[in-house]
């Protein structure tokens, strides 16, 4: 029944166990190490965020080391002590493979004979391999189960016990009849035996509770859920091997609305029933701790549930994305557990506890969480061991003491760098990241925007966020002079062989002011930029129109308009600088004697800028990104942008300041307002009429951005309706070129206009 209950709570003890807090939704940087706690046989009951216990991995790894219970190979070792560890796992774990012939003294011939006995009972049960705990209801069903009968094993099995003396080997005679007696579904016979022969007769060792958890099983499938949860309660506490099945199972008798409580007979039963109903209730942690304290303060599990509470306290005030808010660190919200946590910690100081080095650090740490730094590094001198640990704490105290960064703490950056290397690939959690996030911060505290950029990023995150502000600091930061080690560092790691530091910056530049309309402006920067290319070249297409919306297209499908070669300086491809060039020439032919030039010139510019608007076709092309896909552009829900946060200083630090791009700059009303001055100059209605058209797709690019005073549904079926702008070009369109060769092919091609019209 044991393994029935391991199947059937796995969802539950994700819920009860690895998932609860209820306060954390992301990413924390864990500093104080959970493993701090003194009963290593506690660890499966530490936090974890992706498995039921503790750092359990579930998924098969051919090179991992194979792990064998550890309680178990203890129990032996402390009968066979001349035998090495290896040779116990072999024996009892590779019992067919193992070589006898060097063991032969009494108590090995016997060991040799349970092994063998024990051997055949796991044979005989196979079914209930670990692969069938998962499928246990099938496993009822073998053939195999219902012929088995358990009168042959256990008569063996009282034989053998018959011929030893040795009281372990005794009691791991009784576990294989209490085994037999459970699986063949002969429950009672197995309390009985239990009551009648082990309970009171035989140490409580490892063994022990082996057959305690069986026993537990048998109860339960009697109907006797209280005492199951009774016995559950004391193999979780006492058992090394058993502590995780046990919690399962507890927690299923738990569904019958039973905890045991009805047993508890003495301090260690109501130790043993307090921990575990604390492991299962997030929302009382520290009072359940000052209940344990004042049952027995050194117990060693009192350390569990406070490393539990005290990691959900991490988990508040050490939020990895912190940085997306102004939130200082530590965040410290308006409940006070950590600083309950330290009362706690304190008083257990004060009571003289066995393992206070534990204690002092905690405090230490909790007084660093309360910001009060000089009373943690003076706790923190008095701890003696855990050096790993101090040494951790220490680094990060110093840190978080900087109100500015000097020379010498960079000095001091450097050093912790070279001797704490942190890889790209790095848990985004790990501790030493907390202090880069610091760094950062105190930095753009200071207004050193670079370098609290430089801390996160590559100079080519710089693309696509649109900060003049940013790229001008990163350039004076470049030719600042007598460097210190860390910025020669930052400086180095920010650029790679094929990225020159300061051209980029410069094509940065250029791009900036092509989004400004300053193609001028622009060329200064990318004639400055000697090496630097941008990923992607730009077509002359950029200068044609599309009536097809197909992004996924390519572009020779969706550009049919081919006026740009009118102006043979327009080449086939060109890059950025061309870009430039073209469009200074563009303006220029805008003030031409010829009108035909006035017209055109005005005419490619309004396709331009709407083509790079975030509904353009080119959109992402001059920061050579995709123009994939629509929510990326035009459904973007960042409020902020990264130049306002580096302005204003929104954030933490820029650690994600590249995730805030810039994607809507109003280009559809610059284009706008070219296609207005090409109507004006236009007597050719069919052109007027394409700039009509191409006008209204610059107000539903406003309609998206901003919304639209005025709007008419539209119902596409019987379940979806939506809105669209009241397009004052289509109403130009409808009343004066209705006579046009475009208007009859664009009221086929686009729903939205035949639509408008429709109404």
């Amino acid at each position: 029944m044991k393994n029935t209950l391991t199947l059937i709570t796995l969802f539950f003890t994700s819920i009860t166990l690895a998932c609860v807090g209820g306060e954390w939704y992301g990413g924390f940087y864990n500093l104080f190490k959970q493993t701090n706690i003194s009963a290593e046989e506690f660890y499966p009951f530490l936090r974890d965020e992706y498995n039921h216990f503790y750092e359990e991995h579930y998924y098969y790894n051919a090179n991992a080391k194979k792990v064998y219970p550890k309680g178990n190979v203890q129990l032996w070792e402390s009968m066979l002590t001349n035998w090495t560890t290896s040779e116990i796992e072999n024996a009892v774990y590779n019992y067919p493979d193992f070589d006898w012939k060097n063991k032969k003294s009494t108590l090995e011939i016997d060991v040799k004979n349970y092994l063998a006995f024990a051997q055949k009972c796991s044979e005989v049960f196979s079914f209930r391999s670990a692969v069938s705990t998962w499928d246990y209801e099938a496993a009822l069903l073998k053939s195999e189960y219902e012929s088995l009968d358990a009168e042959d094993l256990v008569s063996e099995a009282n034989t053998l016990l018959a011929t030893i003396s040795n009281e372990q080997l005794k009691a791991r005679y009784y576990y294989q009849i209490i085994r037999a007696l459970h699986y063949t579904k002969n429950y009672n016979e197995a309390i009985a035996f239990f009551e009648n022969t082990i309970e009171d007769k035989v140490t409580k060792n490892e063994i022990y509770y082996y057959i305690l958890d069986q026993v537990a099983g048998c109860h339960y499938s009697t109907g006797n859920y209280d005492t199951a949860a009774y016995y559950f309660t004391k193999v979780l506490n006492n058992s090394i091997d058993k502590k995780k099945s046990a919690y399962n199972s507890f927690n299923f008798c738990t569904f019958k609305n039973v905890d045991g409580s009805n047993y508890i007979n003495g301090i260690e039963d109501e130790k043993d029933l307090l921990l575990i109903r604390s492991l299962r209730d997030f929302s009382d942690e520290v009072n359940n701790i000052k209940k344990f304290i004042a049952l027995d303060a050194n117990d060693a599990r009192v350390e569990l549930l406070f490393m539990r509470a005290l990691n959900n306290v991490e988990r508040i005030v050490w939020e990895t994305d912190s940085y997306e808010h102004k939130k200082e660190l530590p965040y410290l919200k308006a409940n006070n557990k950590h600083a309950n946590l330290l009362q706690v910690a304190e008083q257990q100081i004060a009571f003289g506890v066995k393992n206070k080095d534990f204690w002092r650090m905690a405090s230490s740490y909790l007084s660093f969480i309360n910001k009060d730094l000089t009373t943690a590094k003076n706790k923190l001198n008095e701890v003696k061991t855990f050096s790993d640990q101090k040494k951790i704490l220490n680094i990060v105290y110093e840190v978080f003491t900087w109100k500015t960064i000097s020379p010498e703490n960079e000095n001091y950056i450097h050093k912790f760098l070279l001797e704490n290397p942190i890889k790209k690939d790095e848990s985004a959690e790990d501790w030493r990241l907390i202090i880069l996030d610091k760094i950062a911060h105190t930095y753009l505290d200071n207004g050193e925007i670079a370098k609290s950029f430089l801390v996160h990023n590559s100079i080519q995150n710089t693309n696509k966020i649109q900060s003049l502000e940013l790229l001008n600091d990163l350039e004076k930061f470049y030719l600042k002079q007598n460097k210190s080690a860390y910025e020669k560092q930052l400086i180095q790691i920010s650029t790679n062989d094929k990225v020159n530091y300061l051209d980029y910056i410069n094509y940065q530049k250029g791009v900036y002011y092509l989004y400004e309309q300053n193609p001028t402006q622009a060329l200064v920067f990318f004639n400055k930029n000697k090496t630097y290319v941008g990923q992607k070249s730009i077509p002359a297409l950029i200068f044609s129109n599309n009536i097809k919306e197909c992004f996924d297209c390519v572009d020779s499908e969706v550009m049919v308009d081919e006026v740009y070669k009118a102006f043979p300086f327009i080449t086939k491809t060109f890059n950025r600088k061309q870009l430039a060039e073209n469009l200074i020439a563009l303006e220029q032919l805008r003030q031409d004697e010829k009108q035909w030039k006035v017209k055109l010139a005005n005419y490619l510019l309004g396709n331009y800028y709407f083509n790079i608007s975030n509904t353009g076709y080119y959109r992402g092309l001059l920061t050579s990104n995709s123009n994939c896909c629509s929510h990326s552009y035009t459904y973007n829900d960042q409020i902020k942008e990264a130049d306002a946060i580096i302005k204003n200083k929104e954030n933490y630090n820029l650690s994600t300041i590249f995730l805030h791009d810039k994607t809507y700059f109003d280009m559809s009303s610059v284009a706008m307002q070219y296609y207005q001055n090409t109507i004006d100059l236009s007597t050719n209605k069919e052109l007027n009429a394409r700039c009509l058209y191409l006008m209204a797709k610059c107000e539903l690019n406003n309609f998206y951005n901003v919304g639209a005073s005025k709007t008419f549904e539209v119902k596409e079926n019987a379940y979806y309706t939506f809105k669209l702008p009241q397009y004052k070009s289509f109403k130009t369109l409808e009343k004066e070129y209705s006579s046009t060769d475009f208007y009859d092919m664009i009221i086929d091609e686009c729903s939205y206009f035949k639509l408008y019209t429709s109404q």
